[in-house]
């Protein structure tokens, strides 16, 4: 069985750590380890870089309308205004041997590995 990794709520919260970033939609959340990049009207911001966080923050209040993945990242987030929220899977990217870890309502948490 897939994992469903689309929550079903708005994006209420991103919490900066020390080396991941949190992104919370009520009672659901990612953990994201990798590196990660937002594009907002066609301008992407790679984390480190000035406004990756603010761009991360601009993205509350929105919803997902697609959660994706392929060989150039481990997770896409695709928001209704047309924004995305992308966890790298390059090698500069991985600083440990998970990519992200996401806590769904009612399924048991899922974690990705990098490979």
């Amino acid at each position: 069985m897939t994992p469903n990794l689309k929550p079903s709520e708005p994006l209420s919260q991103v919490v900066f750590i020390h080396d991941y970033l949190q992104l919370i939609f009520q009672g659901e959340g990612f953990n994201i380890y990798n590196l990660a990049e937002v594009e907002i009207h066609g301008v992407r911001i790679a984390q480190g870089q000035p406004g990756f966080c603010d761009a991360v923050v601009s993205l509350i209040g929105q919803r997902v309308t697609a959660a994706s993945h392929s060989d150039k990242c481990a997770l896409k987030l695709s928001f209704g205004e047309g924004s995305q929220f992308v966890v790298r899977s390059d090698a500069a990217a991985i600083s440990g041997p998970e990519a992200f870890q996401f806590t769904g309502k009612n399924q048991p948490p899922m974690v990705e590995q990098n490979d």
